[in-house]
């Protein structure tokens, strides 16, 4: 089967946290951009916290090198700038990002259209799961933040780059065994190529949740509401 077949109604559908279930720039124009500027207030504010300082251990072993504070520190915003999908660098985020959306610092966004169509196909029996490279927790305080909570209630699993890189097509194998279905009845909906072409790649249906003028692949458009209805989708 090629990306562009026409694709069976799907038993589970993975949504990509970054592009469906938070806006597609959420990361690197939103989180990321926070993260650098709280995060010498967070180290403070939290420097006797067990799990701060056991992510910055982590961290630590991670880059292989002696580091005093401010050379973690800088090595770690180096990282966040060039969009590094390192775990514990990414659950350090978590943390900030946590601590910001329970201050209201963070502003969660998620549109009605999409609130209801998920409901709607959690009601019809399609299991629905949540990837990205945001931690599983704040993920789930985004959503439980933003303007329809009950999203949150309708997914049943969360996963991070903890299962593997988005890009890596052996992390959506982990996924669809973990979910405990052949690859050939789940869905990935993203708006990224790179991530489509991975979980193609594991056998996993792919599509894209809305037209995209730029794209220039063979992932078909697979809205919510079609997924709902049985459609196929635009081409």
């Amino acid at each position: 089967m090629t990306p562009g077949d026409t694709y069976p109604a799907p038993q589970a559908v993975i949504l990509a946290f970054e592009g469906v279930l938070a806006p597609p720039g959420v990361l690197r124009e939103t989180l990321e951009p926070h993260a650098l500027e709280a995060l010498p207030d967070f180290l403070e504010r939290h420097a006797e916290s067990t799990a701060v300082q056991r992510t910055l251990a982590d961290i630590l072993a991670y880059s292989g090198r002696e580091l005093d504070v401010e050379g973690l520190l800088a090595q770690i915003r180096a990282w966040i700038r060039g969009g590094q999908d390192i775990t514990p660098v990414r659950q350090l985020q978590g943390m900030v990002w946590a601590d910001a959306l329970e201050a209201g610092a963070l502003q969660p966004r998620l549109d009605e259209p999409t609130a209801g169509a998920l409901d709607r196909l959690h009601q019809s029996g399609v299991a629905l799961y949540s990837f990205g490279a945001t931690p599983a927790p704040v993920q789930r305080d985004w959503l439980r933040h933003g303007p329809h909570p009950e999203v949150e209630q309708r997914l049943a699993g969360l996963f991070d780059t903890r299962i593997g890189g988005r890009r890596d097509a052996g992390s959506y194998r982990r996924l669809a065994e973990e979910i405990g279905l052949t690859p050939e009845t789940v869905l990935v909906l993203s708006t990224r190529r790179d991530e489509l072409d991975a979980a193609h790649q594991a056998w996993l249906l792919t599509a894209r949740p809305a037209a995209d003028p730029q794209a220039d692949d063979d992932h078909p458009v697979r809205t919510l509401t079609s997924l709902i209805s049985g459609d196929a989708g635009d081409r």
